[in-house]
């Protein structure tokens, strides 16, 4: 079994990413590579984000420890799945992992180190939807008479968490950073400068936490913000990818109406902390 290492500086954080084409087989690989290449690009002192390989880059494998969330990756070959499980296995598992929008080749390996070391989990099961720069630099974005669109600002984590249904102790501080360091879309009302409307880019690269408030539903200003938001990630070349619960067939109706197109299936495995509450760093 060969034994993880943390990745050795942007340049092979660079290399492992370039490894991934962004075809729809590891369009999800390659963005989530990128965009926490961006984060730490960004953020000199960026802390308590953990990126591993192993010694042989040229196999892909990665695994990021983001407090407790967990992505991952592996070049496909007839020993993936037990190169990915192995090296899960060398993981802490018993403070609470949520392993984030993994593709569904993935699932087996993840699930299977979690059956072995007897934790309590809950799974999820979701659409990977995807839009190219070039289909979302069409779209026209007017906002209504009476509101307008800017990046949310970092005051306004703490409305997106109030609001959210997935909360969880340090959710403030993951929407803080996301809002300051990648793109976000707010709708704000003129008169007062309510936020109404919202979603962000999550540390995987996909759009996350959209949310209407329930006293504005119903107006088009879910649409309206995925528009803006979509716009804003084609700008820099880049496809646009977002989630929806297999259960959600609204949401699902709303994202093809747009253009988004089904690329993969992903699913959630969610640990819980064998005690207490996972522990979350000091200050945060």
């Amino acid at each position: 079994m060969s034994k993880l290492q943390q990745v050795a500086g942007l340049q092979q954080l660079e290399q492992l990413r370039n490894l991934y084409s962004r075809d729809s087989k590891y369009l999800k690989e390659f963005y989530c590579l990128d965009n926490y290449l961006d984060l730490h690009r960004k953020d000199a002192r960026l802390k308590n984000v953990t990126v591993y390989t192993l010694p042989n880059l040229e196999l892909g494998l990665f695994v990021i420890v983001d407090r407790y969330m967990l992505s991952m990756g592996c070049l496909e070959s007839e020993w993936s799945e037990e190169l990915l499980r192995d090296s899960l296995d060398q993981l802490a598992w018993f403070g609470g992992i949520q392993c984030t929008s993994m593709p569904q080749r993935y699932f087996m390996a993840a699930y299977e180190v979690v059956l072995a070391k007897k934790l309590r989990f809950k799974s999820l099961m979701a659409n990977s939807l995807v839009l190219s720069p070039e289909k979302a630099l069409q779209f026209e974005v007017n906002p209504p008479v009476g509101f307008y669109l800017k990046s949310l600002g970092i005051k306004d984590a703490q409305v997106i968490v109030d609001h959210w249904k997935w909360s969880v102790p340090g959710s403030l501080f993951f929407f803080q950073r996301q809002i300051a360091f990648n793109i976000s879309v707010g709708l704000y009302e003129e008169e007062s400068n309510e936020l109404v409307a919202w979603c962000i880019r999550a540390p995987d690269g996909l759009l996350a936490a959209l949310q209407v408030k329930d006293s504005h539903k119903r107006r088009g200003f879910g649409v309206l913000v995925v528009k803006e938001f979509s716009r804003r990630v084609a700008l820099q070349g880049q496809d646009v990818m977002a989630e929806v619960d297999q259960d959600n067939k609204a949401s699902a109706a709303l994202f093809r109406k747009m253009g988004f197109e089904l690329f993969d299936q992903s699913n959630w495995l969610i640990t819980e902390p064998e005690s207490g509450d996972f522990q979350w760093p000091d200050g945060e």
